[in-house]
């Protein structure tokens, strides 16, 4: 049956010729609709193709009679729709009937197909902007006094999502340009949109058109990519993915086959309803009072594609899928059908426990919760009719039986747990029911990156929620001085941090907004690109100097908290020349000179150009340096204070292989004299091999450049080319055996830790002809550490400690191998008593000014959170954060890592997370009032230009 094969009675030519397409060629194909947004009177027919609406308001329903109207068929306005009311001439039916055009909100997403990854990125944010907008208009749809609504996210009654819908400024000025009863308030502080005349019956018609065409375009194209998956990557993947479950729990509620009945039906019930006979449609039919085999069948496959739907990958991102299986269609036994009411039942009931109770009770769910419990009744007990038709049995009855009385008992007892003030006033499915930040527009990605990782310091967003309450008005101000209002950026930042956090802090908040905080940090240049290492530094100074004028010190528990947990500090030892002598430099390191010297505060170590790892940065920061003056010519950062979360950071575009953990012992447990000496002659020699290869890299080409214009200048320049090939050969004859004595200095440095020699480490373990003839003949071994790494590495003895126990020749005893395993086990405790590990990693995606930044954050347990603005996803380990990051960068789009921070590993010995404090040293007196440290000397040219601050590479 179809528009086209109806007959020819007034009434249906009527019919036929309301639902002709706009050009009078053809019919249109409307469906039915139902689900959420659509109501029940008027009835509304959609074609989804043309997004053309036939809507039908009954005033009267006589059932059983064929109806004749007296209407023109020429008063059928095609184009701009119009308004028919129909009383039947036989009867007292009495309908009336609307076709009413599209408003041209298909043009919203562009139609597949979808062929580039970039084309499907489009495709996702604007599909996310129309379920925002699906949202906004949906509420002035449900309350007929509302006159406006606010378009940013952290506005008092903002609607879900309205930040996609934000930033997505085309979206937005094609909704308002097709439905023109709205209007932007552009002189907000708080942009909002408005509705004129909202009480209007104009008004509210435009509304239910609008929402509905917005919902059918969000239908149209999750039909459209059902089966499609191959058209995303990985990362849109799982962004479709969550899309899915949002608008499956509420827009397209039940999946897309519950929003509108098929085309046969739907034109059915039409036709019954305007030419007759037909049923009165407020009297519903009971389906299952009349279930056939494919009936039952049908309800069974629409229960499986409901859970597949929406309550499995709830449950997945809740990680309640352990024990849990999907209910089978096999019923080749007279078992089947219990079988699938059991799993059908405990996915349920899962549902109910975990999340679903509360979704009911909540305020994403506008219908109540006493329409939440009874539809949760209703799908528990769903499938039951069906298994009876397709598969009865005994034990089918008995699960019917148990599963209404185990939902009783569940039902009850969440109640009574609720009314105890255990539950939740909303629900949160990103993972482990973290929070997301919205980014509407403004470049706010490298902020909220920052801030996600300030959240996840747990004494530090302690620290924040308890920092006293900030006032608003300067007026207000009160005598005490704990109260006073802050001024300026810090205090923004302070009363924005509180609100985010606590926010973030419930576990029922999906998304957040920071964009009061970004304000503070941003300053005027918010909607700019900003460096995330930046923004940290700008932080930083507006907690420890925009908070310290303020009288009584309110915020000094919050000013510590910070201090404590990222601020490291370090002194500076010096290397003077030996006196009479400008250019010789013995090994006898001093003290600062100055205070400030002693304790030089750092929040980063700086990652520089060359760094592989992080390693290689923390070396370099803590390597002696040339200052390039003749005074002072070298100095070296040593730790004083290193904070419990330690913080890397890069501002260029590199392949930064990050490290795992980090060792830090050497940097806190004092070296030997002779171990300082070779640290420093390890640092002469690569400053040494780094000058030569730079002037190898300018000399090389200029000898090549002279040989050729002294070909072109009859030879007049072979003195010169003579010269320049000289020089180039007497540096380049250096860099080899400078090559080998950097060589020898690493291995006689190794892990920095002066070692015992060989018989004295094992000294009272194993027997010293023994050691001469198994450890270092049989294993090959001449020093503690090559000893430790064949039988230790890792912090776990090797299968090579069995191998010199047996077989023949000679061998160690087993007490022997004991002894050496546990001395080789102190040694490894000494050695790893300061260890640090990953615990967040900032992530930039782009080159200059235009880029994108993503945070990663380490779980207690291992697995890693993946913060994208407002899209967050579990990773399982570090080799996935590592696949991610590759997949990310292309070259023209390189992903680098800009920022990485390690937390301290407690020990056993440690009450708390705090910083490793060290002794500093005396500061030394300043000769004749003059300073010296990198201070060229004006009678000399052997040093280099340069004051205090720039002796080392910059300190962040």
């Amino acid at each position: 049956m179809s528009v086209a094969s109806i007959g020819e009675s007034h009434a249906e030519r009527f019919l036929g010729k309301i639902c002709l397409a706009e050009n009078g060629i053809g019919y249109l194909t409307p469906v039915e609709l139902q689900g959420e947004a659509v109501p029940d009177d008027p009835r509304i027919w959609f074609c989804k193709n043309s997004f053309n609406v036939v809507q039908v308001r009954v005033k009267n329903f006589i059932p059983g009679e064929v109806h004749e109207y007296d209407v023109s068929l020429d008063s059928v306005n095609l184009k701009d729709g119009g308004v028919h009311n129909l009383r039947c001439k036989r009867c007292t039916h009495d309908l009336q009937v609307k076709r009413i055009p599209k408003l041209g909100l298909l043009g919203l997403i562009q139609p597949p197909p979808w062929g580039t990854a970039q084309e499907v990125d489009v495709m996702l944010r604007k599909l996310q902007a129309a379920a925002g907008l699906f949202y906004l208009v949906r509420e002035f749809v449900r309350d007929p006094t509302r006159e406006e609504a606010p378009l940013v996210a952290s506005a008092s009654g903002a609607t879900r999502d309205v930040a996609k819908l934000s930033a997505d400024s085309e979206v937005l000025n094609m909704f308002l340009d097709r439905c023109n009863i709205f209007v932007r308030a552009v002189d907000s502080q708080s942009p909002k949109l408005r509705l004129h005349e909202c009480a209007k019956p104009r008004t509210r018609g435009i509304l239910l058109k609008a929402v509905l065409e917005i919902k059918m375009l969000i239908l149209v194209v999750v039909e459209h990519l059902q089966g499609e998956e191959g058209v995303f990557n990985s990362r849109q993947l799982q962004e479709w993915t969550n899309f899915q479950i949002e608008i499956h729990e509420d827009c397209l509620k039940g999946g897309v086959e519950a929003q509108y009945k098929t085309n046969e039906p739907s034109w059915e019930s039409l036709k019954a309803l305007v030419c007759g006979p037909g049923e009165h449609p407020e009297a519903k039919t009971d389906v299952e009072a009349h279930l056939t085999a494919a009936g039952a069948q049908k309800v069974l496959n629409e229960c499986l594609n409901n859970i597949n739907n929406t309550v499995w990958p709830r449950l997945q991102q809740k990680s309640q899928l352990a024990d849990l299986k999907l209910p089978s269609l096999d019923f080749s036994s007279a078992a089947g059908g219990a079988e699938f009411k059991l799993r059908h039942s405990c996915i349920w009931m899962r549902a109910v426990e975990t999340y679903l109770f509360d979704l009911v009770h909540s305020s994403q769910y506008a219908k109540g919760s006493p329409h939440g419990i009874a539809d949760i009744r209703k799908q528990v007990s769903r499938p039951d009719l069906a298994l009876k038709i397709l598969c009865p049995s005994i034990a089918l009855d008995k699960a019917v039986k148990d599963s209404q009385a185990e939902l009783d008992t569940l039902l009850a007892e969440k109640a009574e747990r609720r009314r105890s003030g255990v539950g939740t006033d909303g629900i949160n499915f990103n993972p482990r029911n973290s929070t997301g930040m919205v980014n509407p527009g403004e470049n706010l990605c490298a902020s909220n990156a920052l801030l996600q990782l300030l959240f996840s310091v747990q004494p530090f967003a302690a620290a924040v929620l308890d920092a006293p309450e900030l006032m608003t008005k300067v007026g207000d101000e009160p005598s005490s001085p704990s109260s006073r209002p802050l001024q300026g950026d810090a205090g923004q930042l302070v009363g924005g941090l509180r609100r985010l956090f606590s926010e973030m802090s419930h576990p029922d908040r999906a998304s957040s907004c920071a964009r009061d905080v970004a304000a503070a940090l941003y300053g005027k240049d918010l909607g700019s690109q900003q460096d995330c290492d930046e923004l940290w530094h700008r932080l930083s100074s507006l907690v420890e100097d925009g908070l310290s004028g303020l009288a009584g010190k309110p915020y000094g528990a919050l000013q510590k908290a910070f201090e404590l947990l990222f601020t490291g500090a370090t002194y500076e030892m010096r290397l003077k020349t030996q006196i009479g002598d400008s250019t010789a430099c013995g090994f006898a390191p001093v003290g600062p000179d100055r205070e400030d010297a002693a304790k030089k505060p750092f929040l980063t170590i700086p990652v520089q150009p060359g760094n592989k790892t992080l390693k290689q940065a923390l070396e370099e920061f803590t390597s002696w340096s040339s200052t390039g003056g003749d005074e002072v010519p070298w100095t070296q950062e040593r730790f004083r204070r290193i904070p419990p979360f330690l913080c890397f950071a890069s501002r260029q575009v590199s392949a930064l292989e990050w490290e795992e953990s980090l060792n830090l012992t050497r940097f806190v447990v004092p070296a030997s004299a002779s171990m300082q000496k070779s640290c420093y002659e390890q640092s002469k020699a690569l400053q040494l091999q780094s000058e030569l290869r730079d002037a190898l890299e300018h000399l090389v080409p200029a000898r090549r450049s002279a040989a050729k214009a002294n070909a072109v200048s009859c030879r007049s320049l072979e003195a010169e080319v003579t010269k320049l090939a000289d020089v180039c050969q007497h540096l380049d004859a250096q860099l080899e055996p400078l090559a080998a004595q950097i060589a020898e200095l690493e291995r006689s440095i190794g892990d920095g830790f002066e070692e015992l020699a060989l018989e004295d480490f094992l000294v009272g373990a194993v027997d010293a002809a023994k050691v001469k003839s198994v450890i270092r003949e049989r294993l090959g071994v001449d020093n503690v550490k090559l000893l430790a790494d064949k039988l230790y590495d890792g912090g776990k003895p090797s299968g090579t400690v069995a191998q010199l126990v047996q077989g023949t020749g000679a061998c160690l005893s087993q007490a022997e191998a004991d002894a050496m395993l546990a001395k080789l086990k102190s040694r490894w405790e000494d050695h790893h008593a300061h260890m640090f590990d990953i615990h967040g990693i900032v992530l930039y995606q782009g080159l200059g000014q235009w880029g994108h930044y993503v945070a990663f954050i380490r779980q207690a347990d291992g697995p890693f959170l993946c913060f994208d603005d407002e899209q967050v996803r579990e990773l399982p380990d570090a080799a996935a954060v590592r696949a991610e990051i590759a997949e990310r960068g292309s070259e023209g789009l390189p992903a680098s890592v800009r920022m990485v921070v390690f937390r301290r590993r407690i020990t056993p010995a440690d009450s708390e997370l705090a910083p490793i404090e060290l002794d500093g040293p005396q500061v030394s007196a300043v000769a004749n009032g003059t300073p010296v440290n990198g201070t060229k000397r004006e009678h000399t040219d052997c040093g280099g230009e340069g004051a205090a601050g720039d002796a080392k590479r910059p300190r962040t």
